[in-house]
């Protein structure tokens, strides 16, 4: 790696180290940094601490696994995301609640739809280092509604202030009552080209090597696309699925268009287009 792609990765691992300072904020109650959301004195559940220690963690796992995996300097995308339910009130309360959400979280004043009879809400704004964060919120019924706050960048490695914006929406949404949880896809180019196959069973011994006992559990194959899920020994933050506890997946796809990978990994699972 060359003196600038060592010079992003220092400098987006330095916004985790912030991250480190962050979590310790909340564990005396003192403000969180300025990152375009709202801090509070109001000290966080042991839940949050929680969730915000995953997050500083698998942020700079993905940050080490997108680089050595992906072509020399090549952008990390990352789409971030917190979603969870709140239940309680109204349809006046929820549209407030929401609202609410929607400023300490650094937005504007929400655009809410009708959609098969359900109110949605969204609304977005742009964060420093060329990132951006949104909220959608969806009425579900009964008095339940469902939020989704998504941070996402074009470069994590250009956005060194993004762990810290991320842990503090967390914490935002499960103060307000909503039991968020989070997960990461990390996407680049991806640094073995070929037959889509070969590149992916060359990025999963990329892999790998930085995380003893990884297992497959999970696989899917086309002409284009391959994937796989796997159990990773240490990696807390994992979802179920029958009955494997699932916490990393990795995708790689060819375009043909462009000849090109693309790898996707995502924490504990993928969930954008891959």
């Amino acid at each position: 790696m060359g003196n600038k792609g060592q010079s992003k990765v220092i400098r987006v691992l330095a916004g985790i180290c912030m991250l480190a300072l962050l979590l310790s904020g909340f564990r005396s109650g003192e403000p969180a940094g300025k990152n375009g959301v709202q801090s509070t004195t109001v000290p966080a559940p042991a839940g949050i601490l929680d969730a915000a220690g995953e997050l500083q963690e698998s942020l700079a796992l993905l940050t080490t696994l997108g680089t050595q995996a992906s072509a020399l300097g090549a952008p990390l995308r990352l789409v971030l995301k917190w979603q969870g339910e709140y239940s309680g009130g109204d349809r006046a309360e929820a549209a407030a609640a929401a609202q609410s959400l929607a400023t300490r979280l650094g937005l504007g004043e929400l655009s809410g739809t009708d959609e098969d009879g359900h109110l949605t809400w969204r609304s977005s704004a742009r964060l420093p280092g060329d990132s951006q964060i949104s909220l959608f919120w969806s009425e579900l019924g009964g008095g339940r509604s469902y939020s989704i706050v998504t941070l996402e960048t074009a470069d994590l490695l250009g956005s060194p202030e993004l762990p810290a914006a991320a842990a503090d929406a967390g914490r935002i949404m499960l103060q307000a009552g909503i039991a968020a949880e989070w997960n990461a896809s990390l996407q680049a180019p991806a640094k073995e080209q070929g037959a889509s196959q070969a590149a992916f069973l060359a990025t999963e011994q990329t892999l790998a090597a930085q995380l003893p006992g990884i297992l497959a559990e999970e696989n899917y194959a086309d002409v284009t696309t391959t994937s796989r899920s796997y159990s990773v020994p240490g990696l807390s933050r994992t979802v179920s699925s029958g009955s494997h506890s699932l916490a990393l997946q990795l995708a790689v796809h060819k375009n043909v268009k462009e000849d090109r990978n693309r790898l996707t990994i995502g924490m504990p699972l993928i969930t954008v287009e891959y």
